[in-house]
């Protein structure tokens, strides 16, 4: 494990505190770590719901583009990210 030091917005050290002392979580360490998997479980599943779409048909440069928005994300990176997934996946069922 490794400390660092981060800053938050009032409201969601408060938001931290009240889910530690209602039990929700061990710490705000454990609750910022938690929210950081949540968010990379999130974008991982997005990115796995469109691969599946993707195989089935292309994906339409704008909704490309508004998931790239959404992920905070170059549209590129969406981009090769779906066809990185979708060659890893051909070579396992090659396998």
């Amino acid at each position: 494990m490794r400390r660092i030091t981060i800053s938050l917005d009032d409201d969601l050290v408060r938001l931290a505190e009240r889910e530690v002392r209602r039990g929700r979580a061990a710490s705000v360490s454990a609750w910022v770590a938690d929210a950081i998997r949540a968010k990379a479980r999130a974008r991982a599943d997005l990115v796995a719901d469109l691969e599946e779409l993707e195989s089935r048909e292309p994906t339409p440069p704008a909704i490309v583009a508004s998931m790239a928005r959404a992920l905070g994300l170059p549209r590129g990176t969406i981009l090769k990210s779906m066809k990185n997934r979708r060659q890893r996946r051909a070579r396992r069922r090659a396998a």
